[in-house]
């Protein structure tokens, strides 16, 4: 099978979206099947990478002003086109409706490809990034947002989402493509391979890892922290990742006399980020934009309980109770009282981060990518 993959957030970003196409691509060679690739350059410069079964093309781009580390590159090349040609996709699959998920349709259209869109990214959400001020605040934004991602997926012959919640999203709000649960994957293996062995009654270390942007709520954490605080634990949070809320954050540490207590660290990769995410106690999270949240999954693998907010894609995961424990969005107050029952039991955390293995081991590169050759074929 020939699968050609068109994107606007792909390596060297570090987030959700490229984790996914990484692995599934990855997985997908390895079946011997044959992927494309094509994504923005992290600069001005055109290039182009093959090993083995993988091809990559990567546009000339600029960075989002607002948001450096996403860029925006052509909406057209013909060089890409003529790639296109010779490579005979049997299927386009497009990860992201900007401007090179836009000529993924356009191309496949031309040549009469079948097209898979992905909806990873609850996008209305993004609107903070946008260097558009006034409009931006306003309802009109959200609704012309919505208008836009239904022209997008409605030209996807088949729409897929991680979660059932989005599929109710998408179909609530004007997507009529068939829209298909198909879970992301995870390297269930590698973060395995840490999984934690031992459960300490005084170690309270917390972690969030991901994209530190504003819609993630991490001040909600921060808060939370404080909480805790107050009542004598010895409790720290790790937060691993970069992004454009990090300035801030960091001034709310300072403000709140937080730096013995908050750690910054820099993005992990690979072995690295499993080993890291291991060394810790308790994953939480208070983003309420998550589709399904594979840092989550992936802290699961680690034999880690999770808190997190219940809205969306985290409600899936987590099961209260059996893998972790939800909180009402924002309530920093019922957070801390949440992960204050896991502080207290170490036969409770224990517990919880076995089942939470179980939960994640559902979700591996292997299962999913089984399904995603399913929706190809068809």
């Amino acid at each position: 099978m020939r699968v050609a993959i068109f994107t606007d957030s792909y390596v060297p970003q570090i987030n959700g979206v490229v984790t996914q196409i990484r692995n599934l691509s990855g997985e997908f060679c390895r079946r011997g099947h044959e992927v494309l690739i094509v994504a923005p350059s992290h600069d001005h410069v055109f290039r182009e990478k093959r090993a083995g079964n993988l091809t990559e093309f990567f546009l000339p781009s600029v960075a989002l002003p607002t948001y450096p580390d996403y860029r925006i590159s052509h909406f057209a090349s013909p060089k890409i086109l003529r790639e296109m040609k010779k490579f005979n996709a049997d299927v386009v699959h497009v990860q992201t409706p900007f401007g090179v998920g836009w000529m993924g349709i356009r191309m496949a259209r031309k040549l009469h490809i079948p097209v898979v869109g992905t909806y990873h990214t609850l996008i209305p959400e993004f609107l903070d990034y946008l260097p558009i001020p006034l409009l931006k605040e306003t309802n009109l934004a959200k609704i012309l947002t919505w208008k836009y991602t239904n022209a997008f997926y409605n030209s996807c012959r088949l729409v897929t989402v991680p979660t059932v919640p989005m599929k109710h999203e998408l179909e609530r709000n004007g997507v009529k493509s068939e829209v298909v649960v198909l879970p992301n994957a995870i390297d269930f293996g590698r973060f395995n391979a840490f999984r934690k062995k031992s459960y300490k009654m005084n170690s309270h270390s917390l972690i969030y890892f991901g994209r530190i942007g504003f819609e993630k709520n991490i001040e909600v954490l921060l808060h939370c922290l404080k909480h805790l605080l107050w009542k004598d634990r010895k409790v720290s949070l790790t937060i691993t990742g970069s992004g454009p809320a990090e300035k801030y954050l960091k001034g709310i540490v300072r403000d709140e006399k937080l730096e013995k207590h908050v750690h910054f660290h820099a993005p992990l990769k690979q072995d690295e980020l499993a080993r890291h995410v291991a060394d810790h106690d308790i994953f939480v999270t208070a983003s309420t934009i998550e589709t399904q949240g594979l840092t989550v999954l992936e802290a699961m693998a680690c034999g880690i309980p999770c808190v997190g907010a219940d809205y969306l894609g985290i409600k899936e995961s987590i099961h209260a109770g059996k893998n972790g424990f939800l909180f009402r969005p924002f309530d920093f107050i019922e957070c801390g009282r949440k992960i204050e029952r896991l502080l207290e039991s170490e036969a409770l955390r224990k517990k919880l981060g076995q089942n939470a293995i179980a939960t994640a081991r559902k979700y591996s590169v292997e299962a999913v990518a089984d399904e995603t050759e399913k929706l190809y074929k068809r």
